[in-house]
């Protein structure tokens, strides 16, 4: 690599990480990250696989990862991030590497840099979650079995193996994009007849299944009921789904998508020799995660395909790199349709948050400082709001004698349901509402007691 290209490399990755810093520190932490620090706040094992069991599909090394991190930072959201962004370097690195390991070095940094900016990667960078780390381990594991592939050994089959089961122990939908190019790679090798390279990568999956399984039985007992006990949305085979996928692949809108794959789609038709290769890489992610949702009848976000996301942006790499050297007008204009809405779902992601739960904790504190007690609906939000400021549980209505003032606590997250209980809670007892606030995505109505309830 020569020295300029270094230099260009180096101040990439420099602006990259500079960015993802000061986006992390931007945006409040929203719902999942909040019950996710909750987690790495547990003070024991129990209390620890407890709160984490509340997430279907958790798996245990997102969150060790983060917990020393909450230890040092508290609930800076800054810390809470800060593992994300770092895997997030590391996945980029590794499109890159991934890019030369298939004799593609003219398309790493464009590849690289398209990584970077697609909303629904960087989401998850700046986000206090396991899937940035999931989505770095799955890419090293790929990595991995490139380089077993070219050049067979026991220590090449290790690190393939370890990859994988970090990526599994991270989130399990992460050995997705893993399985579709061992699986390429061994029917290739299958036709072929060469039996013993066809058999690495299916033997490095077994390897790994078989390491998840105690994780994947202890945890699969407590996902269905969790599923439920959170009321969380029913799968469902429909349009809409379709366009949902369709649309949470860029992580932004149509037009977004629709261009990145169609770069995808010419980057196939013009370099078929890696056509098979890449698009495992991304259906088997795709086809999976729906799959798998509906087995557990649990409903489809944008973040169980985000590991499609890697081979479809190096495809769409080779597209735009085709379409430049046939006609640098369009290929200058069709990237800026891409990149264009892409920056601005990143920007927008930024400063557009609807929740901000330690605003909210502190105006709820103020309410109780006043001599309000509170009902929050429901109640096992009001961890959400004691996690940032301690003490709240024993200011609840029903913790004490019924006062003369209360505070109806309630958020974006609340049913309908939920609202009207807790409403009817107050009608009981003769409260009114005198006065509704809005701070950080979360409702305070003010509720008086004009007469005794019979």
């Amino acid at each position: 690599m020569t020295d300029t290209r270094r230099a260009w490399w180096c101040g990439l990755f420099a602006c990259y990480a500079l960015v993802a810093l000061a986006c992390s520190a931007q945006r409040p932490l929203w719902l999942d990250e909040v019950l996710q620090l909750i987690a790495n706040s547990s003070h024991g094992v129990d209390d620890f696989m407890r709160s984490m069991g509340r997430n279907p599909g958790a798996s245990p090394l997102g969150y060790l990862t983060q917990r020393p991190f909450v230890s040092a930072g508290a609930t800076s959201p800054l810390w809470a991030r800060f593992p994300s962004i770092i895997f997030s370097i590391l996945s980029c690195w590794a499109v890159a590497r991934i890019c030369r390991e298939l004799k593609m070095p003219q398309v790493s940094m464009l590849a690289a840099g398209l990584f970077m900016v697609m909303p629904l990667q960087f989401r998850y960078a700046v986000e206090g979650r396991p899937y940035s780390e999931a989505l770095c381990f799955s890419l090293l594991a790929v990595l991995a079995f490139l380089k077993l592939s070219a050049r067979p050994g026991l220590g090449a089959a290790f690190i393939c193996v370890l990859a994988i089961v970090a990526a599994l122990y991270t989130q399990p939908y992460a050995i997705l994009n893993v399985a579709g190019v061992i699986s390429w790679v061994a029917i290739s090798n299958a036709k072929s007849e060469s039996w013993k390279r066809a058999a690495l990568g299916p033997a490095c999956l077994l390897i790994s299944l078989a390491a998840f399984l105690p994780w994947y039985l202890l945890g699969t007992r407590k996902w269905p009921s969790s599923i439920v006990e959170q009321g969380y949305p029913k799968f469902h085979w429909t349009l809409a789904l379709l366009q949902d996928v369709t649309k949470g692949v860029s992580g932004d809108g149509f037009l977004c998508s629709a261009v990145l794959i169609l770069l995808a789609a010419f980057g196939l038709v013009m370099r078929p020799g890696f056509r098979g290769l890449l698009l495992s890489a991304i259906l088997f992610p795709i086809c999976g995660a729906l799959a798998g949702d509906a087995f557990m009848n649990y409903f489809f976000a944008s973040r169980q395909i985000l590991f499609a996301l890697p081979g479809l942006v190096i495809l769409a790499a080779l597209g735009c790199l085709e379409l430049y050297g046939k006609n640098r007008t369009a290929a200058i204009l069709v990237g800026a349709v891409l990149l264009g809405p892409a920056l601005q779902k990143d920007l927008t992601m930024q400063t557009q948050a609807r929740e901000n739960w330690p605003a909210a904790a502190k105006a709820v504190s103020e309410i109780t400082r006043a001599g309000r007690c509170i009902e929050v609906a429901p109640r096992t939000t009001l961890a959400l709001y004691s996690f940032f400021v301690p003490g709240l549980e024993t200011k609840t209505c029903g913790a004490s004698p019924i006062q003369m003032r209360a505070a109806l606590i309630s958020s974006g997250y609340t049913t309908t349901a939920e609202l009207l209980a807790a409403a009817d809670y107050f009608r009981e007892h003769g409260f009114a509402p005198i006065q509704t606030t809005a701070v950080g995505g979360t409702s305070i109505t003010l509720e008086d007691r004009y007469h005794q309830s019979p």
